[in-house]
């Protein structure tokens, strides 16, 4: 919905959470954007508590030629921000970039706000998913599209490099791009990493990496976190 939604618990009990991670833009289907990750546990809850609810919003995917690099939103609670548009060179040659913004996290707290709202309240958190981060695309050198690296458990998966040597690190569970949102940077294919506990980072002319989720409150019980590909 891109905002926050509530529930009043009605009935003293033992309740299970589960969240999954939005999915980052994706270039194709052969180059997608990371997936979500999934995590879950149980927990009891009295009547009339509170929870707070923000379901991540997916990341979206734009590319063009012969223009300057020009950012654009990721995904609803943290998504890292997306670049589309040719290289410096773009008016002569005739560059074609896309860096697809990173999908937004999921979280349940007993606290209201956006993820990134709440690390001086981390008690408040009780579950997260991490998301994925977006794929990149290039026709400087005949590149081509890599995929986004999907949200993680523990830790959020890599991004992929186009034609540069360095890597993004997904989020983990004390570091990343920051806390609740993802890495991104205004530079043609730089994918913007996903959202989770700690978003992932973003590296130059990478895929965005994924987004950690977040299991560690101590009233969870049952717990698990799964995640594509990791």
């Amino acid at each position: 919905t891109g905002k926050e939604q509530t529930l009043t618990i009605p009935v003293n009990g033992t309740y299970k959470l589960e969240t999954w991670g939005a999915q980052g833009g994706s270039y194709s289907s052969t180059y997608p954007g990371g997936y979500g990750a999934y995590s879950y546990g149980n927990i009891q809850l009295n009547k009339n508590d509170i929870l707070y609810i923000t379901a991540g919003g997916a990341g979206s995917y734009l590319q063009s030629a012969n223009v300057a690099a020009i950012p654009y939103d990721g995904g609803h609670n943290g998504g890292g921000k997306g670049c589309h548009g040719g290289d410096l060179n773009a008016a002569t040659y005739g560059f074609i970039d896309g860096g697809g913004s990173g999908g937004g996290a999921t979280h349940i707290a007993t606290k209201s706000g956006l993820l990134t709202s709440l690390e001086n309240y981390k008690s408040s958190i009780l579950i997260v998913s991490g998301a994925g981060g977006g794929a990149s695309y290039s026709s400087y050198g005949l590149y081509g599209a890599r995929s986004g690296g999907s949200g993680g458990g523990i830790e959020g998966n890599k991004g992929t490099a186009i034609y540069t040597t360095s890597y993004s690190n997904g989020g983990t569970q004390t570091s990343g791009g920051a806390f609740g949102a993802g890495g991104w940077r205004t530079l043609w294919s730089t994918g913007g990493a996903g959202g989770g506990y700690y978003g992932g980072t973003y590296a130059n002319s990478h895929s965005g990496s994924g987004g950690s989720g977040y299991i560690g409150n101590s009233s969870l019980t049952n717990k698990g976190m799964y995640c594509y590909n990791c």
